[in-house]
């Protein structure tokens, strides 16, 4: 017997699957290939209805991220050199730096102590 007799493939599921579940969906454009792709529309998903109700702003189309490798160079930040070896032992070229090269605070971060300083208790 060969494989191809007893191995079909459906077009439809079988009423003893679709019946039992509640309103299931399959949407063609999210293939299970793309990890990113499902992870934005996660995300678009849980926040939907209050984007709907004006709670939370509506998600831009794309991150700034992308669907790109991300690499930080917070434990090593000597990282760019390494990363460039990489790509070239790959054949493969270029990055582009999204953040600013080292930690920085903002400009809207108070960096000033609300504790007034003192030098200390007079001695007796």
């Amino acid at each position: 017997m060969r494989a191809k007799e007893f191995i079909t493939e459906q077009n439809s599921l079988p009423d003893r699957i679709t019946k039992p579940l509640p309103a299931t969906w399959v949407i063609p454009q999210l293939q299970n290939q793309n990890a990113y792709l499902q992870y934005r529309f996660a995300v678009a998903l849980a926040g939907a209805r209050a984007v709907r109700n004006g709670d939370i702003p509506k998600m831009d189309k794309e991150s700034v991220w992308g669907e790109n490798q991300l690499v930080s160079g917070y434990m090593n930040p000597d990282i760019e050199e390494d990363i460039d070896f990489a790509l070239g032992e790959m054949g493969l070229s270029g990055k582009i730096l999204v953040t600013s090269k080292d930690s920085e605070e903002t400009p809207d971060t108070g960096i000033d102590s609300p504790i007034k300083g003192f030098k200390g208790y007079k001695r007796k």
